[in-house]
């Protein structure tokens, strides 16, 4: 039988509290992430990560044109024109939106894992420079979505504090204060806050 590894950034973060350190866990969800992807971004972002042109005009071709309309009893509206997201349940559709959050971790000093839609942002919290570092970071993640055209779902995010005399600092992602958590549920294993 061979043993699943978590990833090195979960080691990382349950190393730090197995050393006796405070430890800040935040679980960041975006808001409609696959319907609000800029199509104009992506394509931008498709050609920077080095894909030739004939690929970002197929994939700018597959998803221009698109329309929806709304169907409530017997009810239709008109349909719209689709301007943003990536059609969900295709197969490039993950990709897409990882490609499109590639750039998230850029100038970030804590740890960052991104799970497309959720995002995980970890740092040591034992004194009162590692919690203005992750205050940077949380930050420099709002810019981030910002300048993307995307939001956190505010109501999702929260920390959870980890580790034996966390201080349990008060954070924000943008202006919004950051609700913690007891536990939370990490690669199946639930996770506790320290007492």
């Amino acid at each position: 039988m061979q043993l699943r590894r978590f990833p090195a950034d979960y080691e990382r973060l349950t190393g730090w509290v197995d050393e006796g350190r405070a430890v800040d866990v935040f679980y960041l969800n975006f808001s409609k992430a696959f319907d609000t992807v800029s199509h104009n971004i992506l394509t931008s972002k498709l050609r920077k990560c080095g894909l030739d042109e004939w690929t970002v005009r197929c994939i700018e071709n597959w998803l221009n044109g698109r329309a929806q309309s709304v169907v409530i009893s017997d009810a239709e509206s008109s349909w719209r024109p689709v301007a943003n997201g990536v059609p969900q349940g295709s197969v490039l559709c993950p990709v897409l939106l990882n490609m499109f959050i590639h750039d998230l971790d850029k100038g970030t000093g804590c740890t960052l894992s991104k799970f497309a839609d959720d995002t995980k942002l970890g740092g040591v919290a034992d004194t009162p420079e590692g919690c203005a570092a992750i205050q940077q970071d949380l930050d420099r993640l709002e810019r981030w979505a910002e300048r993307n055209l995307k939001k956190f779902n505010k109501g999702k995010c929260r920390v959870l504090h980890l580790g034996r005399n966390n201080p349990k600092h008060q954070y924000r992602l943008g202006v919004d204060l950051l609700g913690s958590s007891a536990a939370e549920k990490d690669l199946g294993v639930l996770m506790w806050s320290s007492p």
